[in-house]
């Protein structure tokens, strides 16, 4: 049978069960010795291979070296993996009081987890019970996530009822891909969806739906957020019902209704692996059988097929480079696409089809007749050697990869953990299974005609031809072909480019003609190839993988923004990896360490400066492309983005401090100088475009006067000089003491008596969404301090409240827009104004108001403290978050004006009522 462990030596070409690990080379064991040496380690043959073979074990030996050398005393790693002692150990994490130490904990504990299951596969464990341990772990730590954040949402809201039966509710985990079949990776990403059985409230009046959206934000925290300590598990909600946009959890109606009338083929095609990995079981077992005839039909109409055969069709179009071996030819994904196509087909009809796993579905395929013998047991071996060979990729670094290693050393590694003692033997075993899964892959459903050579490139002034392709303007498209023709043929273009564009253009197109408006991404995209006509190594980039190429074409037809950056810095187009997009959010100190590296790299003055744009210019537009694809949340862009512009602020003090020091003694130590943050980077929301409002504060002595302005000076110019690059960043100084007539720079003391005695009610508004954002720790400490005395101060409410309103009133005759989603009525300004007047008004009797400097966390805190309804703070950060979405699609030249407008409507209208309660009359009247 094709499930049946098959071995032909050390050296054979399957490998299909446990091994017999080979001698380690001299040259990897001196990896290991090295690393005992560095850190006093005594080494065991095993523990000395696991050492060679892993960077990743060996930093979480370093890192947790006690339980490293407990657990090597015990000889814990020589056995299979301990549920039970993984049981015991997230019963302590999530027993923490803290959220964040919860968070380290379960990061530490997932490291050593990696490490003992790794342990396991480099030792010759089977690829079952590597793949059941790492699914059975993932299902445990989502559980206690779970189980944590539920906990702490009961406390707060009380536990949710069902309208229908009064019963107490759970939310239902869903696991799909791999881990929904118990076949996890070592690196593997977790798809999840979020269910609850019925609609009702909690005790406190919150529907469940927020109730479970909160539980499932707050688990996607926990899980995924990125800290020093790595993270749990990346988790893709991506196929839940209406993708990225649909509701993070859904009742079990609504999801059922969604399915019978709006499912597609690859829905059915992903639920085929859908599993209950944590919450209420029971009821999710109920969920399942549910959806069963959404997945499993009886009678397979025409259509049906016809979308399996387009998927197809879509998989060819989409493979990525030769060496991935999941996405490549006869990679991991064709051989599960090779199975479950054939479960969607004949399994509505056959029970027994109805399997999660590769393995189990195949051999019953085989039992059925639906696969003869040989291509059964040709697939099970190769995909027991793809998913070792997976294994052994992601287990060097843990990190989720699947290309084939460059290095000697990575090849090594790889080599001696399949069993091979030469790369040359992997790679000869690897062509073969390969060759076997794409043979399998090809026959199914039928042949695809190949697009004859040339395609629509070589017949670009064929106008009949063009119009049936899909474009609008055949006389414009042509003329757009033909002006990147004529550009092709230039003499300071050569022939290897020539060549790699005539490759090239052909897949472009037909990529082109699958978008919704092809004429518009073929005008972005052309500039962008005239732009790397003389760079051919950018050509092959997109040549050698197809993968880029389509997030190329698709990206240029969403947003001219995007389309426009890579047109001026082509080196972006090597972001369009998959691998380098997916990487998870990085920490505000993994970004200040890579600028670090790339500022000791540049040497001189000068070279610093291009470094700096460099780098601001990279990461922006990996937010961008993240959100134009839709896997960066906009709280996450946020928070990237604004960490982003505080490592360049800091390095900007220091390289500006340090070029004023050399001319002046007397300040080459202490560095009593900050800078503050104010509007969309204190309140960390900064968008793609965003200016930066600052204010320099110091704690120098009055003879420093001359120095400081030199030093500001020096920033500015830093900040803002237009190299080839652009500016850093645009600067708004307007907000500082006595804005434009004022200095400059002001010492703390003089802020602060300035608050007291001078400052307008607006300059208290702007000093809500204040924050110290780099400089000299023990200054922003006291900043910190006295921003929290001076938000704290008593006011009158009635005076404030008059106030406030008064400014509105200017505001919105002075832009009089009533349709703008950042100052119309209901939109973005007037959430802020209450958000500020609420903070003003109320944080002398709760300070709790004045902790943060972002409006979604002071309405949590406002909801919190009652100053303003819970279900009001919920509406207009739900109104916040929406509008501001729009906002940044906006500012990546993404608008959508019939969509923005529509936001501004459904939110405009609930802001506008919060508004006429907190205030005591109509916003519309401002107008």
């Amino acid at each position: 049978m094709a499930a049946q462990a098959e071995s032909k030596g050390v050296n054979g070409d399957f490998h299909d069960g446990a091994q017999r690990p080979l001698p380690l080379p001299a040259s990897l064991g001196a990896q290991a010795d090295r690393f005992a040496a560095r850190h006093g380690l005594e080494l065991d043959a095993c523990a000395r291979r696991v050492l060679a073979l892993s960077d990743f074990a060996q930093r979480v030996a370093a890192q947790q070296t006690a339980w490293f050398l407990e657990s090597l005393q015990q000889g814990r790693f020589a056995g299979s993996f301990d549920q039970a002692w993984l049981a015991r150990e997230l019963a302590s994490a999530i027993a923490a009081p803290a959220g964040a130490q919860v968070k380290r904990s379960l990061r530490l504990l997932r490291n050593r987890c990696q490490l003992w299951i790794l342990w396991r596969q480099l030792a010759g464990a089977s690829l079952e019970e590597v793949s059941a341990a790492l699914s059975l772990t993932a299902d445990r730590f989502i559980e206690a996530a779970l189980g944590f954040v539920e906990g702490r949402e009961i406390q707060r809201e009380g536990a949710p009822q069902g309208a229908d039966s009064g019963s107490a509710q759970r939310l239902v985990v869903l696991a799909l891909g791999k881990l929904g079949a118990e076949e996890l990776n070592l690196s593997s990403d977790v798809d999840l969806i979020f269910a609850y059985p019925e609609d009702g409230r909690t005790p406190s009046g919150l529907e469940n739906q927020q109730f479970f959206l909160r539980v499932g934000q707050g688990l996607i925290d926990l899980l995924q957020s990125a800290t020093e300590d790595g993270f749990v598990f990346r988790v893709d909600m991506r196929l839940r019902p209406y993708g990225a946009s649909g509701p993070l959890a859904m009742s079990f109606g609504a999801m059922e209704q969604y399915f019978e009338s709006q499912g597609r083929g690859w829905e059915r095609y992903a639920l085929v692996k859908a599993r209950v990995c944590a919450g209420d079981a029971a009821r999710g077992e109920e969920l399942l059988q549910l959806l069963k005839p959404f997945v499993y039909r009886r009678y397979l109409d025409f259509g049906s097929v016809e979308t399996m055969r387009q998927m197809k069709a879509r998989l060819l179009a989409e493979r990525h480079w030769p060496d991935d071996i999941k996405l490549g030819p006869g990679g991991i994904r064709d051989a599960e696409f090779a199975v479950q196509v054939q479960q969607l087909v004949h399994g509505g009809r056959c029970a027994s089809l109805q399997q999660r796993g590769f393995l189990p579905a195949l051999a019953e395929l085989e039992r059925a007749g639906v696969f003869d013998p040989a291509l059964a047991t040709n697939l099970g071996r190769a995909y027991r050697f793809l998913r070792r060979a997976e294994h052994g990729l992601q287990g060097e670094t843990d990190r989720q990869t699947h290309r084939l290693p460059v290095t000697d050393l990575s090849r090594a590694r790889l080599s001696q953990s399949m069993g091979f003692s030469d790369y040359a033997g992997f790679l000869a075993a690897l062509g073969r299974h390969r060759a076997n899964v794409e043979s399998a892959f090809e026959r199914l459903l039928g042949a695809d005609a190949p697009e004859e050579e040339g395609g629509l490139w070589m017949a670009r002034e064929d106008l009949v031809r063009l119009a049936k392709a899909g474009f609008q303007d055949a006389r414009t498209v042509a003329g757009l072909l033909g002006d990147l023709a004529a550009a092709r043929e230039r003499s300071s273009v050569g022939e290897e480019s020539r060549r790699r564009l005539d490759e090239i253009m052909p897949d472009a197109l037909q990529i082109l003609c699958r978008q919704a408006q092809p004429d518009r991404a073929l005008a972005r995209l052309v500039p962008i190839f005239k732009a790397v006509l003389r760079r051919s190594s950018y050509l092959a980039l997109l040549r050698e993988n197809p993968g880029a190429l389509e997030r190329l074409v698709r990206l240029a037809g969403d947003s001219p923004w995007v389309a426009e950056r890579l047109a001026r810095h082509p080196m972006f187009l090597g972001l369009l990896l998959d691998e380098q997009l997916e990487d998870p959010l990085p920490s505000r100190q993994a970004l200040a360490e890579e600028l670090e590296v790339a500022l000791d790299a540049a040497g001189d003055e000068e070279a610093q400066l291009d470094a700096l744009r460099e780098f601001k210019e990279q990461h922006v537009f990996r937010v961008a492309v993240a959100e134009a694809r839709s896997t960066l949340p906009l709280m996450h862009a946020s928070d990237y983005l604004s960490w982003l512009a505080e490592a360049v602020l800091e390095h900007g003090v220091r390289l500006a401090w340090q070029r004023c020091a050399a001319r002046e003694r007397g300040f080459e130590d202490a560095r009593p100088f900050i800078v503050v943050g104010y509007g969309k980077l204190g309140g960390q929301e900064l968008g793609p475009a965003s200016d930066l409002d600052l204010v320099f504060l110091h704690d120098l002595p009055r003879a420093a006067a001359r120095f400081l302005h030199r030093l500001v000076r020096a920033l500015l110019h830093l900040l803002t000089v237009r190299t080839f690059a652009g500016p850093l960043y645009e600067i708004d100084m307007r907000l500082r003491p006595s804005g434009n007539a004022g200095p400059l720079v002001s010492s703390l003391a003089a802020f602060k008596e300035y608050q007291r005695e001078q400052a307008w009610v607006w300059e208290h508004q702007a000093l809500v969404r204040a924050r110290s954002v780099a400089g000299d720790p023990a200054l922003r400490a006291s900043f910190e301090a006295a921003r929290r005395e001076i938000l704290c101060q008593p006011r009158s409410p009635e005076s404030l409240q008059a106030e406030v309103v008064a400014m509105r009133r200017r505001m919105a005759a002075h832009h009089g827009d009533g349709s703008d989603l950042k100052r119309g009525v209901g939109g973005i300004v007037d959430i802020e104004f209450m958000v500020q007047y609420l903070v003003l008004a109320w944080a002398s009797e709760h300070p709790s108001l004045a902790d943060w400097s972002d409006n979604v966390r002071i309405l949590e805190a406002a909801g919190n403290v009652g100053v303003l309804p819970r279900d009001d703070a919920e509406g207009l950060t739900r109104a916040y978050l929406a509008l501001r979405g729009e906002v940044h699609r906006q500012a990546q030249d993404m608008p959508d004006w019939a969509d923005a407008g529509a936001r501004l409507a459904a939110h405009g209208e609930t802001v506008a009522k919060i508004w006429e309660r907190l205030f005591g009359e109509s916003r519309s009247s401002d107008d």
